[in-house]
């Protein structure tokens, strides 16, 4: 029997590290290691940016996201400005009022304190976040309402608590459905972007479950959807929108504003406020009137003395 020599601790370390090597080689073919994805880097920037912008949980219900990378000149890389109501600024018009909260190079407006108490009306655009919690078609406080049933095309917009990459949308509807003609979602750099639109599958039931495909590969923590409400007579009323994942994971939105809510209902008008008013329109125009039967008079009395 031969026996066989053993390699000293050195050459088999070079051995198995020549092996390896070799191994982790790109083959003859003349292939390159993968180089990280660009926009995926991107992505994970601006989720960062995001999470550092609710300033540790403090705010929530993302209204606008502007990019001024000029003030980063005044600001830093991060300022918790605070509420500030103006509606123009740095050429971004239409803003809402909010907290403002600045990461090179974006504003972030912020709707809510996530401290403050709220209060979850009936038919406030809050009832759309969660799990759905209305199990039946009819008119019913757990689901958000416009203020008038037909009067305008409607939006409503829904926040998510962390980013997801969506397949697709769930949206419960539970009153007079058939009335979401577009979804867009919003990318992390506040862009907006179509991913659906067409048909509402839920139009002429009582009660239905679009699920609606997501146009797109990208992640976002808030989506809109358009509401042709005129299209489709009565309230369209809407209890809860899931964000459906690859895995089949949904999550369900935690935040929510409206174009209007039924929650919102304008104060009754006084009938005798109405009636001071008109009586206020009517003594001006007695006094314009008089106004000018005394010009006249005096126009006649000075041709007279002439």
């Amino acid at each position: 029997m031969r026996r066989v020599p053993l390699l000293r601790p050195a050459l088999a370390g070079l051995t198995a590290g020549a092996a390896l090597l070799l191994f982790l080689l790109p083959a003859s073919s003349g292939e390159t290691p993968a180089k990280p994805d660009k926009g995926q880097a991107e992505e994970k920037a601006l989720a960062q940016a995001l999470k550092k912008a609710t300033v540790n949980d403090k705010y929530e219900m993302l209204l606008r996201q502007i990019k001024v990378a000029d003030d980063r000149d005044n600001y830093g890389d991060f300022s918790d400005y605070g509420q500030y109501s103006g509606t123009d600024y740095a050429g971004h018009t239409d803003l809402p009022k909010g907290y403002w909260v600045y990461v090179d190079p974006y504003w972030y407006i912020w709707r809510d304190l996530k401290a403050t108490p709220k209060v979850k009306r009936n038919w406030g655009p809050e009832q759309a976040t969660g799990p759905p919690d209305t199990d039946q078609a009819g008119d019913i406080v757990t689901a958000w309402a416009s203020r008038t049933p037909d009067e305008q095309d409607e939006w409503l917009l829904l926040e998510y608590a962390e980013p997801v990459v969506p397949k697709e949308i769930v949206v419960h509807e539970t009153y007079n459905p058939g009335a979401v003609t577009r979804v867009t979602a919003f990318k992390l750099d506040g862009s907006e972007v179509e991913v659906w639109k067409g048909k509402d599958p839920s139009a002429g039931k009582d009660i239905g479950v679009s699920v609606l495909p997501f146009k797109g590969n990208f992640k976002t923590n808030r989506i809109k959807l358009y509401i042709a409400s005129p299209q489709v007579p009565g309230w369209n009323e809407i209890d809860a929108v899931g964000l459906k994942d690859a895995r089949g994971k949904t999550t369900w939105a935690v935040s929510a504003d409206a174009s209007s809510t039924f929650a919102e209902q304008p104060a009754p008008v006084d009938v005798r406020d109405q009636r001071i008013r008109q009586l206020e329109r009517e003594v001006r125009v007695l006094k314009q009137t008089i106004k000018k039967l005394e010009d006249m008079v005096d126009k006649i009395d000075k041709d007279k003395g002439k």
